[in-house]
């Protein structure tokens, strides 16, 4: 089936914005609410909502970008027909939080994309390129309340790596490669800098891989976990849902290797402990 891109009124507490999908993706969308519906109804909490979601979405192509389609504007975008590792794990959690806030009511594709644009924004449309949340510390630190670190909890400790990657690599993202040249991008380059010194007054946490083996005993169905970036001024390098079962502590992730979204044949500890470009995991959970 072509998909066509087309333009959803999605509304927000304060008013109509626009939002760029497509028919497939709203129906989807639609579809995965309402068996998830079906079972927070039987009883199934946040964890495991987070599991069904994500199982709904096996075999969905990876797509690195989506994001970025038209760099010149900004706009809440949102595809469940293809997805990263961040988009999917955001993805699954916007699902899950719009039933769980559903109450008797059938949840809808704008309550939805609401939820969307509240966890991918820090402010209401319209929107630059700073207002994206681009760091994945700060999507976890704005959601306090709605999800808990369980990081140090499960054995964690401070990580002395300060976040500064999109500030130094300006020419690395099309919105702000012409900084020197474009007023827009250089407000949102300088934007984005102050944004992370901010970051940086809260130290980082991370468990270190040595530790993975007796933290994973903590970790149940549903938790995000964070694989830890070493690359200089790089928080996170990917995402992925927990999948524990039969005493196998799993993941399901958008995988760029296998181009979609998997439930992964490693452990989380085999994951990370042979990377070198990864130092640890943040362990993340869902409380609605």
């Amino acid at each position: 089936m072509a998909l066509f891109a087309m333009f959803f009124g999605c509304r927000e507490s304060s008013g109509q914005v626009n939002c760029v999908t497509t028919s497939h993706d709203k129906e989807l969308a639609v579809k995965i609410m309402r068996d998830l519906k079906e079972g927070a109804s039987a009883g199934l909490q946040a964890g495991d909502l987070m599991v069904l979601a994500a199982k709904s979405l096996l075999g969905t192509p990876y797509v690195a970008g989506t994001l970025e389609e038209d760099p010149n504007e900004e706009n809440l975008r949102i595809y469940l027909t293809k997805t990263d590792c961040i988009l999917f794990v955001e993805t699954c959690l916007g699902l899950v939080r719009t039933v769980l806030e559903s109450d008797d009511k059938e949840p809808s594709f704008e309550s939805f994309s609401a939820n969307i644009a509240k966890m991918r924004y820090r402010k209401e449309a319209p929107y630059s390129y700073s207002d994206r949340i681009h760091y994945t510390t700060e999507w976890i630190r704005r959601q306090d309340g709605d999800l808990i670190d369980l990081t140090l909890k499960l054995g964690g400790k401070e990580y002395a790596h300060p976040i500064h990657f999109m500030s130094r690599h300006p020419k690395s993202y099309k919105q702000l490669q012409d900084a020197d040249n474009i007023p827009r991008a250089a407000l949102d380059l300088k934007r984005i800098e102050e944004i992370e010194n901010e970051l940086n007054k809260v130290p980082m946490t991370y468990i270190p891989k040595n530790k993975i083996p007796t933290a994973v005993e903590g970790i149940k169905s549903g938790d995000i976990i964070c694989f830890v970036s070493t690359v200089d001024g790089l928080d996170i390098a990917h995402v992925a849902i927990a999948l524990v079962e039969n005493g196998r502590v799993g993941f399901i992730h958008a995988s760029q290797k296998e181009e979609k979204v998997v439930i992964d044949g490693k452990t989380i500890e085999d994951y990370v402990v042979p990377r070198s470009n990864l130092s640890g995991i943040k362990v993340v959970r869902p409380l609605r």
